[in-house]
């Protein structure tokens, strides 16, 4: 992808060359996927890199389509979209939840994001979501990790009894987030992850029972979501009814070495936490 010099700090952390380079690429991206257009000086402090190093990089990575360049600043191009798009589940869950996400969006009046997220590697990634004004406090856009703790995460981790807590939590009062989790079939978390956001959020379950993903609503103001809990519950058990109608939807497999915070439950016919329709 790009030559590196003898001596280059990015050689000698990863102490071979070619590892190096791509370790570096993906350093970028992971910051450019955190914003809409960012300036060299900035993805090369956020991705721990030279900026020599990273201006070397990014020139090979918009050679590739990879990185766009606008005006001396920086974001994702059209090639890592394509390639994006093409990960399982999430092709088979965007499909399930396109209209349910957008008819709970219309809900919230306008004003709320709502959001699907699948675990991936102990974090919950957002997959699929709506914009709104959301998006200037938090882009909850697809590619996004939540912060730990939040309502979807819960929603995910409660659904494997063996689930640690998430950074910042105590065992105690995670666990008891999660049985309530469980019993209600929903979470609410006000303002604990993005201090001026609230959200709820609620299980989209696998023919087997298992918990694939989490929809769930955001807002600025946390009456909305207390007002919306059970409309993302039924948001929830629409796109579980589409998942199961597609002729190869995407009940994840569990994967070796994933940690359990974040991993779909495993309680299979008898779902760990209700299923409610």
């Amino acid at each position: 992808m790009a030559s590196v010099r003898k001596g280059d700090p990015l050689m000698a952390r990863s102490g071979t060359e070619g590892r190096g380079v791509l370790e570096g690429a993906f350093a970028l991206m992971e910051v450019l996927a955190h914003g809409d257009e960012v300036g060299l000086t900035r993805l090369a402090a956020d991705a721990d890199l030279p900026k020599a190093t990273a201006h070397r990089l990014l020139g090979q990575l918009v050679a590739l389509g990879a990185v766009q360049s606008v005006s001396g600043r920086y974001r994702l191009g059209p090639r890592t979209f394509r390639l994006g798009q093409a990960w399982h589940p999430a092709r088979a869950l965007r499909a399930a939840s396109a209209r349910p996400l957008r008819e709970l969006a219309a809900a919230g009046g306008g004003r709320t994001s709502v959001s699907l997220t699948v675990p991936e590697a102990g974090h919950a990634l957002v997959v699929g979501s709506t914009r709104s004004e959301v998006d200037d406090v938090f882009a909850l856009h697809p590619g996004v990790v939540l912060p730990p703790g939040s309502a979807a995460g819960l929603v995910l981790a409660a659904s494997a009894p063996e689930a640690g807590p998430a950074q910042g939590w105590s065992r105690a009062a995670w666990s008891r987030e999660a049985a309530r989790a469980r019993e209600q079939g929903m979470a609410f978390q006000y303002g604990q992850c993005v201090s001026a956001l609230s959200c709820v959020a609620a299980p989209v379950f696998s023919d087997a029972g298992q918990v694939v993903a989490a929809v769930a609503a955001t807002s600025l103001d946390g009456r909305q979501i207390a007002l919306l809990g059970e409309a993302a519950v039924r948001t929830a058990a629409m796109v579980s009814a589409n998942l199961s109608r597609l002729p190869a939807h995407a009940a994840r497999p569990r994967r070796e070495g994933v940690p359990a915070q974040g991993a779909a439950g495993r309680a299979a016919p008898h779902a760990v936490m209700a299923r409610r329709h």
